[in-house]
């Protein structure tokens, strides 16, 4: 399976279709996409799903042996390419050489432990004066999973608070954005964003780190990917037919000048996905399959991770925190983006005054979706 570095999120949907049967993957030596709003995240996600078909799953690099150490040090600084570095069985070079997983899990040390420690400039993707990326992700029994910028205590390792997920994402936007950029994404709300990106990464750590029996994944991974994007008023009709929602939030928040900058939060997980995780603990018996559960049965499912105090029969699904989140998307008038499952749906939050619900549209419009592992949330609030 061949990736395109201009692929954009409906192609990334294409290739569902092929996954399955395809064991070999091929990454571009640049990761820089075309297209919009999570397109690394949704390209992780495919990545994940692949991996997880294959019990020999094997990721082609394009370079040879003595160039291979570059490439495979480019591409966990991405989202998707940490995916397959991690998930990938067998890393293989164009000249058929075999590279020893463990030697090049070696190379991206440095990066591992830039994660670990909230060292945010040097998990980034770019090598300018401003990254416009900032990956954090955590890695199923690595010495250094329960990285310092998500979790404290050393031998019993806790979430940290709201309040310093806020502080990260100030960190952050201090490296990505002007000061002006920064009082704008300040005043727009961007500690209630801290308040989002806690609740998910907790429900992350909660539901996403074991399979639907209760059995830690052996390959597995969490984390967000922060980008500072930005939109040009010519390109909103590439975007309006396809994702209309989003290009009314473009427009929206283009008052004037002719692009939008956003700030976009994407949290990937490698679980089993919301329905499965939330059906398996409220029926008690695990939901091997989304191929036996109706479509209309796993959209209400998902529906229901973000209703306020819902609980299952033995309660290991209840307390998700998705409804808070949801509170806190409507207080910065966000855009969100949810892929899980076979479900994929899209929301513009208005800021309402009152308690809202989460009540999305369907993405894929008419389309049937493949289902997907994993869960990947994007989220987008203007700059300017």
């Amino acid at each position: 399976m061949n990736i395109s570095k201009s692929l954009n999120t409906y192609g990334i949907e294409d290739l569902y279709a092929f996954f399955k049967q395809e064991s070999s993957l091929r990454l571009p030596k640049s990761m820089s996409h075309g297209g919009l709003l999570g397109v690394d995240a949704a390209l992780a996600q495919l990545v994940i799903s692949w991996a997880r078909a294959h019990e020999n799953s094997v990721l082609h690099l394009y370079a040879d042996a003595q160039s291979a150490p570059e490439q495979i040090a480019r591409l966990g600084r991405t989202a998707a390419g940490l995916a397959a570095l991690i998930m990938s069985s067998q890393l293989v070079t164009e000249t058929h050489v075999v590279i020893d997983k463990r030697s090049a899990l070696t190379i991206v040390r440095p990066l591992i432990k830039a994660m670990y420690d909230g060292d945010l400039r040097n998990t980034s993707s770019d090598r300018g004066a401003r990254p416009n990326t900032i990956n954090l992700f955590c890695i199923n029994f690595a010495k250094m999973e329960f990285i310092k910028p998500f979790y404290y205590g050393a031998s019993t390792p806790h979430i940290h608070s709201h309040a310093s997920f806020a502080n990260l994402l100030e960190e952050s936007s201090a490296l990505m954005h002007t000061k002006q950029e920064q009082n704008s994404l300040h005043r727009g709300g961007l500690p209630a964003l801290g308040s989002v990106l806690a609740e998910l990464i907790a429900n992350a750590d909660q539901h996403s780190v074991t399979d639907v029996h209760g059995v830690k994944y052996k390959k597995g991974l969490r984390g967000t990917s922060v980008k500072a994007s930005r939109i040009k008023k010519e390109d909103i009709d590439k975007h309006s037919g396809k994702e209309p929602q989003f290009a009314i939030f473009v427009i929206k928040n283009l008052l004037k000048g002719e692009y939008l900058d956003f700030l976009e939060i994407s949290v990937i997980d490698s679980g089993p996905g919301l329905a499965r995780r939330w059906l398996s603990a409220k029926e008690g018996a695990p939901v091997t399959d989304l191929a036996d559960l109706p479509l209309k049965e796993e959209l209400n499912a998902t529906l229901e991770c973000f209703k306020k105090h819902v609980t299952t029969k033995d309660s290991v699904a209840s307390g998700m925190g998705l409804h808070n989140a949801v509170q806190a998307l409507n207080k910065l008038k966000a855009y969100v983006r949810l892929r899980t499952g076979r479900v994929c749906l899209c929301q513009t939050f208005q800021g309402q005054d009152q308690v809202v619900d989460y009540n999305p549209k369907n993405w894929s419009g008419d389309r049937e979706l493949i289902a997907a592992e994993g869960t990947v949330f994007t989220i987008c609030i203007p700059v300017n």
